[in-house]
């Protein structure tokens, strides 16, 4: 399931961020959404582990939805 969000923040938090500043990088990680869908592991009570997803702003973009890594650059 995609999420339909928008990016969290229209810049991550380094002042001058040439990542941010680039144009037509999505972040690899959540597609340009500015949000992911990652696993978090839960014990039940008789002691098994189960994993439930759960929304949460991008760690790999800061929730910018551009890409923010050495694999974009050109």
């Amino acid at each position: 399931m995609k999420s339909t969000r928008e990016p969290t923040h229209t810049r991550c938090a380094i002042s001058a961020c040439g990542w941010c500043d680039r144009n037509g990088d999505l972040c690899r990680f959540c597609a340009g959404t500015g949000w992911w869908r990652p696993e978090r592991p839960h014990r039940e009570v008789n002691g098994l582990v189960v994993w439930h997803r759960v929304d949460e702003p991008c760690r790999g973009c800061a929730g910018t939805g551009k890409e923010h890594g050495s694999t974009a650059a050109s």
